[in-house]
């Protein structure tokens, strides 16, 4: 069985309803302008008076209603103006049409009793503005910071996920320097094993002390001073520069000063 709301049903909803309510405000017009007339105001102020129990009652029942739905503070004072502006709304029409066939005259309280309807609806009008309009439960605060919640994680997580971006390409970065580093270095290492081992092939410089000694023992025993600078082209101070620590042997004849 379906479940939705008949044509003829949402029809009275949004034509029947509203069509009554303005038929009903413009019925009560001229029992609470004649009212208004007989408490004092002129005929330039009396048509105010519908006004301003219709508008009062539409408010205070409509305040009064959400306030309940939504259960908020305040419902039965906007109630308990409805059903006023509702008493004095049909109050009027009665004692107005009374008026009019001479069932009653006007009298001072009746007077009073009209005059004291404008002050009274704009204080209760203001005390129904002033009333918190809006009490936030439980739910809704848990799911304000939950929502909350939600976007602050979104936020950091794409925060994380951007710097973590970030830092992977700095360490990607980094991981090429030092693998460039690496290269470098171990092609200086090759050339200095290169170089190591192509000094390892050539023959070591022989010194001029080991020239001298060679030469002396390839003399033999008729070794002097002066062959030996003769045979390596140095002055007599070179030699014995190089062998100073060396005492003349017994089969050197000594060089004559």
């Amino acid at each position: 069985m379906s479940s939705s709301v008949p044509w003829y049903i949402k029809a009275v909803l949004r034509l029947a309803i509203p069509a009554a309510c303005l038929a009903a405000l413009y019925l009560s017009i001229p029992g609470e302008v004649t009212l208004a007339k007989t408490a004092g105001w002129s005929a330039h102020y009396a048509p105010a008076m519908p006004v301003c129990l219709s508008v009062y009652a539409l408010a205070a029942g409509a305040i009064s209603q959400f306030r309940r739905k939504m259960q908020l503070p305040g419902e039965r004072t906007a109630l308990l103006g409805g059903v006023m502006a509702l008493l004095l709304a049909m109050g009027a029409q009665s004692i107005s049409h009374l008026i009019e066939q001479s069932y009653m005259g006007t009298s001072w309280g009746l007077v009073v009793a009209v005059s004291c309807v404008p002050p009274l609806v704009i204080a209760h009008l203001i005390h129904m503005a002033e009333t918190p309009s809006e009490v936030r439960t439980v739910s809704e605060e848990m799911e304000e910071l939950r929502a909350v919640l939600l976007t602050f994680t979104a936020e950091s997580a794409a925060s994380l996920i951007g710097r973590s971006q970030s830092l992977v390409k700095q360490c990607n970065t980094v991981g090429t320097v030092v693998g460039e580093l690496v290269k470098a270095a171990e092609l200086e290492n090759s050339r200095w094993e290169e170089a190591l081992h192509e000094a390892a092939k050539e023959p070591r410089p022989v010194s001029l002390a080991e020239r001298i000694e060679q030469t002396r023992q390839s003399l033999g025993s008729s070794v002097t001073v002066a062959k030996v600078c003769e045979a390596l082209g140095i002055s007599s101070a070179t030699y014995y520069r190089h062998k100073a620590a060396e005492r003349p042997t017994a089969g050197m004849i000594p060089l004559p000063i």
